[in-house]
């Protein structure tokens, strides 16, 4: 999808339990944690608003999940309308 890349808005912070929280700016905005036994696989969701990840997605990894959630709000922010310098 085209749009403008919001690098650096989204972050990722330990949580319990090997899961992450998924941050946009200071707001949780989505959780990651890993699935199966081996731990090499994970899933992540959203909680933005109209968002197409607020159900689980599967990853083949944790920093897929990574990747996978950044490209969903990267997408959710330019759906929005909403610009990465801030202009309108």
């Amino acid at each position: 999808m085209g749009g403008e890349l919001h690098d650096g808005v989204v972050a990722f912070q330990p949580a319990a339990l090997g899961r992450e929280t998924i941050m946009l700016g200071r707001v949780q905005v989505g959780e990651i944690m890993p699935s199966g036994e081996s731990g090499r696989r994970a899933c992540f969701r959203l909680t933005l608003p109209e968002s197409s990840a607020t159900s689980w997605r599967p990853a083949s990894d944790m920093t897929e999940a990574r990747r996978l959630a950044a490209t969903k709000i990267n997408d959710w922010l330019n759906a929005a309308g909403l610009r990465p310098d801030g202009a309108a």
